[in-house]
């Protein structure tokens, strides 16, 4: 799908809000144990985000960069060789070439990218393959989207989760294997991030990328559920605040003004689901209030399922967060 629309018109600043029950966020890359830090806070790194995104985007029929070919992995110049191939395109060199990536794929306009090419070969019009080394410019591509690390709100409780194999482990045995994989009781996983008007100029990111980005948030964690471990994965919040043009102003990490408070007698790593909890949102609101004359608009996605104090105020508006059977 092609980008032929006005970059993005302002900056743009969002907090996002899921949870995951006896499930594992995002897997280390030794034993795939959820990530801790030293205090034991649990993280989620801004690439699983992006990897929701990214999946959510191509299954709506968005072209991605990062992406496999017909379900087997290749590099950037097989992707990019793949992609000029199926649609008729002659190979190109420098500007040209970024331009055509940038038009094309909706996560190197988001999230930039490293235009890291090898020698490949690539069909030229007469059906002839001849060897090719793309040489773009720039090389790197800066993402108009920057999103920080994610982490869990709250003290929460690990878990050795076992189950029994269907298959046995040779066919003298009647029985399957035992499996073990490692998640958590319960988690309340914050993220936040910037869209930066600057960027986008160069990245060609529009207002239209940035609505498909936010549904990508509020449906890509809950499509990743169709995996073992990711199953179980629910947004719950999702808020859009947007300054008004020439703004040059940004929180910059507006999970750092959320907080949790207990519900009841549960101790956070006995918490369970968001009855638990409340979130509270009083020191987000006051950073609101200081900036109130920066921000044009505040727009919100919210779950039926959690308790936020005090109350979203009434002039934010709703996000038009759903997909129809047509698309988003």
């Amino acid at each position: 799908m092609e980008n032929s629309a006005k970059t993005l018109s302002g900056r743009r600043e969002f907090l996002f809000l899921y949870d995951i029950k006896m499930g594992n966020p995002n897997g280390d890359p030794d034993e795939n144990r959820p990530r801790v830090l030293p205090d034991g806070t649990y993280y989620v790194t801004d690439v699983r985000l992006k990897r929701f995104a990214r999946d959510f985007l191509k299954f709506r029929g968005q072209d991605i960069l990062v992406d496999n070919i017909e379900g087997r992995t290749t590099n950037l110049t097989g992707r990019v060789i793949h992609y000029l191939n199926a649609v008729g395109k002659d190979k190109a060199e420098g500007k040209e070439l970024v331009d055509i990536l940038l038009d094309a794929f909706i996560d190197a306009r988001l999230f930039g990218s490293s235009f890291a090419f090898k020698a490949g070969k690539i069909k030229e019009k007469d059906g002839k393959e001849v060897d090719w080394e793309p040489k773009p410019e720039p090389k790197t591509m800066t993402g108009a989207v920057q999103i920080n690390m994610g982490e869990v709100l709250h003290r929460a409780e690990s878990v050795d989760i076992h189950g029994t194999s269907v298959f046995a482990s040779d066919q003298s045995k009647e029985q399957g294997t035992f499996t073990t994989y490692f998640g958590l009781r319960y988690a309340l996983i914050g993220f936040s991030g910037v869209a930066n008007e600057h960027s986008a100029s160069i990245s060609k990111m529009t207002d239209a990328d940035y609505e498909l980005f936010l549904k990508s948030l509020w449906h890509g964690v809950r499509s990743a559920a169709n995996t073992r471990s990711k199953v179980g994965q629910i947004p719950q919040l999702l808020i859009s605040v947007e300054y008004k043009p020439g703004e040059e102003f940004q929180f910059g990490r507006l999970h750092d003004y959320v907080k949790l408070v207990a519900a009841g007698d549960k101790e956070e790593r006995a918490w369970s689901s968001p009855e638990d909890f409340n979130i509270d949102i009083g020191k987000l609101l006051d950073r609101i209030s200081d900036q109130a004359e920066r921000i044009q608009t505040i727009r919100y996605a919210v779950s039926k399922d959690i308790q936020i104090v005090p109350k979203l105020p009434v002039e934010w508006e709703s996000l038009d967060i759903e997909c129809s059977p047509e698309g988003c």
